[in-house]
């Protein structure tokens, strides 16, 4: 899964970057019997509503941009790692930030119930994997992106991380930085 289909245009999926939030307005704008089959035929587990989902899976996707426009929403890298982080409870899983970063840049051992190594976990693939004819949005930009893709219904924000994100120290900072090195140029050549 690369891209979500917007009409004519796409929106490159980028974890961590207001995705969910996203697939839930997609769906509203552009597949409407999607939603009512979501929220009149689908049953959630504890009684929670489509609205309040991860509905990434149902959004009509691309492998590949060719020949159509891309919006992509771009985070600060140091604060997309915590955000990950924090999302996926890893300190209490692997214990350790240190560890985590090691794991990350080292593509060590595979995390419990997650196939692959934390490196291949789309929650921490680059930002700049991204091609085509790309429009970046910030993350403060969230409605410039949806007027860019036609989105008229309102944004609803879905899956904020609910753990605590981690406070890296300065070395650590710097080690993700360097790790997200072409993420970091992406996220300062767009900066106002």
């Amino acid at each position: 899964m690369n891209y979500f289909i917007c009409g004519e245009k796409l929106l490159a999926f980028n974890p961590k970057c207001a995705t969910s939030t996203f697939s839930w307005a997609i769906l509203r704008q552009y597949y409407p019997e999607i939603v009512h089959e979501l929220t009149s035929n689908t049953q959630w587990a504890n009684g929670g509503r489509a609205e309040d989902q991860m509905v990434h899976r149902w959004v009509p996707q691309r492998v590949s941009p060719y020949k159509r426009q891309v919006a992509q929403i771009v985070r600060e890298p140091v604060d997309r790692f915590c955000s990950a982080v924090g999302f996926m409870n890893l300190l209490e899983r692997i214990g350790d930030l240190d560890a985590v970063i090691n794991d990350l840049i080292n593509e060590t051992h595979g995390l419990d119930g997650i196939r692959g190594t934390l490196a291949g976990n789309f929650h921490f693939k680059p930002q700049s994997r991204f091609s085509g004819d790309i429009t970046y949005f910030r993350m403060d930009q969230l409605q410039e992106c949806a007027d860019f893709l036609g989105i008229e219904v309102p944004l609803k924000t879905i899956n904020r991380t609910k753990k605590e994100k981690p406070v890296l120290s300065q070395n650590q900072e710097d080690l993700i930085r360097d790790y997200y090195a072409e993420d970091v140029a992406l996220w300062e050549s767009i900066q106002e």
